[in-house]
Order: structure tokens, then sequence, then C-alpha cells
């Protein structure tokens, strides 16, 4: 989530935006990946578990950076998109879980203020190199090994936060 995202409406993001070919390097290995971290958490919703959802909008922040790096020469309109992927792939969770419009306002803003805190803390920053690796390796159409590296992003991530967390406690 980019600091243009703050006060998103819900209704004005299409998640279908992205072409498929950057979809399937940016938003769909993350979501996949931390969609079944989650459930192994517990989680019946990947919605209800704020650390899995910290973890996903790193992980489609850091890849659609990585993209635009890879791809300096992207549509201008695709880096738009891109620009706000990681609050799209979000509204993609909360519609899945049928949340509604305010709802899901009020989610986009407390993960959008979890996030810039998570950032401002430096609590999330050692996920960053998986997160990278796994660029390279989507880049390659080598999507084993990166969503390895996105396994081991997002449970970085989460872990780093919830020791955050537990030392505010």
């Amino acid at each position: 989530m980019s600091d243009n995202d703050t006060a998103t409406d819900p209704d004005q993001l299409d998640p279908n935006a992205l072409p498929p070919h950057i979809y399937h390097r940016t938003v769909g290995p993350g979501l996949e990946v931390v969609a079944d971290i989650a459930a192994k958490r517990g989680h019946k919703y990947l919605f209800d578990d704020m650390p899995a959802m910290l973890a996903l909008v790193d992980i489609v922040t850091r890849l659609a950076d990585s993209y635009q790096t890879f791809h300096p020469d992207t549509a201008a309109d695709h880096q738009a998109v891109l620009d706000g992927s990681a609050t799209a792939a979000c509204v993609m969770v909360f519609q899945e879980a049928r949340l509604d419009a305010e709802t899901t306002r009020q989610l986009l803003g407390a993960l959008e203020a979890a996030y810039a805190r998570l950032q401002q803390d430096d609590v999330i920053e050692g996920g960053a190199r998986f997160s990278a690796m796994a660029a390279s390796y989507l880049d390659r159409d080598d999507r084993e090994p990166a969503k390895h590296c996105l396994k081991q992003a997002a449970q970085h991530v989460i872990a780093a936060i919830e020791a955050w967390q537990d030392t505010k406690h």
C-alpha cells in the first residue's frame, strides 16, 4: 500500500484490472501463499488474520515494485494499477468474504495505518529479501521456488509482527 492509497474507495478499485501476465507475477502468488498460511494458522478466512493480511500487503507491494523495476517499459496505465495492487488484493480478499463496502473501507484504513506503522518501526524489512528472490523466480516463470520464497517472506513478516505485538503488550 502506497502513500497514495489512503482513503481508497473500494468501489473504485477493479481487482481484475491487471493483465493476466502481470497479475500472475504480483497479486496471484502472494494471495495463494498467504491464504494457505492463514488457513494453517486456523483462520477460515484470510481477512480475519491481521498479521497474514499485512504479510499479503507487504508481499504484493514488493512484487509490484520489483515488476516495475524488471519491466521499466510497463505501460503507464498498468503502472498505476500496479501501484494500487496491494490494496486491490485486499479488496479481493474482502469481496471473497462478502464484506460490505463500509466494512471494507474500515479494514483498508486499518491495514494502511498498521502497514505504515510497521514500516515506520522497521518491523518487517527482514522479509524483503525473500520477496525479492521470489520476484526474480516469477520473472523467469519458475513458480515453485517463487512460492517457497513467498512462504518464507510471509512467515518472516507474520513472526516479526507477532513478536513486535508482544513487545507492545
